[in-house]
């Protein structure tokens, strides 16, 4: 626990850094953590025998996170074509191997560039928003909130598994004590730093980001335990890997982005 605490409070110390001052060092933060989580899926995959293909999904990775992070105006348009160019590459690269890489090889190539990069675009359109860096604060405390709740419900009240054939250890209470949890840090945060956004709105989102980050989390379980491994790497001491620390952002962040944007359209958030 000592180490998990230190490990934390570094990280956190770390990713505070890179959101607050933005432009290219978070570019750069925000995309070494997209590549460490596209490598620590190439590495769980290759124990199930698929093998992903890293080079690539790395590449469109980094050009994808750039353009949404230093275009003026971000368009959906960019997504889409990210996407359906992967998927013809990928197959064309299976082609030009003459069929040494198999369709699974392909579908899990073009599923790791989305897994990973659909939050780490999240957290970067998120972060350029108007009052940006609060919002994104928002989202992660409210995570982190839910994590904790989870955690400390299921410790002491859990009897009732939630998903015992993904993750034995989750339960039902834990789950509705990080919903709790998630909701009255959502509404805390949103009272000091964002007090032009109504108390109803913030409890909607915190329970969007409490279903979201216990199924982006569970989404994860059923990964490792499908490549049969404990953790996604041991580069955060006592926390495991970028993926293990991160797994309940990666519905998070697009759920929550998408909700403050139909706030932002319907006059909602100023």
């Amino acid at each position: 626990m000592l180490i998990r605490t230190i490990s934390a409070i570094i990280g956190i110390l770390i990713l505070g850094y890179i959101i607050n001052t933005g432009g290219w060092i978070f570019y750069i933060g925000i995309t070494v953590l997209n590549l460490c989580a596209i490598y620590e899926l190439y590495n769980a995959l290759k124990k199930a025998d698929i093998h992903i293909n890293f080079i690539l999904d790395s590449v469109f990775a980094v050009v994808l996170l750039y353009f949404v992070n230093f275009s003026y105006k971000f368009d959906f348009i960019l997504v889409y074509f990210s996407i359906v160019l992967i998927l013809i590459l990928t197959f064309l690269f299976s082609l030009i191997n003459n069929f040494h890489s198999r369709l699974s090889d392909a579908v899990f190539s073009i599923f790791s560039f989305i897994y990973t990069a659909l939050l780490f675009m999240s957290i970067i359109l998120a972060r350029n928003l108007p009052c940006g860096t609060n919002l994104t604060w928002w989202i992660f405390v409210t995570i982190w909130a839910c994590d904790t709740g989870a955690f400390f419900a299921g410790l002491f009240w859990g009897r009732i598994p939630l998903a015992p054939n993904i993750s034995p250890k989750k339960t039902l209470e834990g789950s509705l004590g990080g919903i709790l949890l998630s909701v009255i840090v959502c509404i805390i945060f949103k009272i000091y730093f964002l007090p032009e956004i109504s108390n109803l709105y913030a409890v909607i989102l915190g329970f969007l980001i409490a279903f979201a980050s216990q199924a982006g989390d569970l989404s994860a379980s059923l990964i490792k335990r499908y490549c049969k491994i404990k953790d996604f790497s041991n580069i955060i001491p006592g926390h495991g890997g970028i993926l293990d620390r991160l797994d309940s952002a990666l519905f998070s962040f697009p759920v929550a982005y998408i909700y403050i944007i139909l706030l932002l359209q319907k006059g909602g958030l100023q």
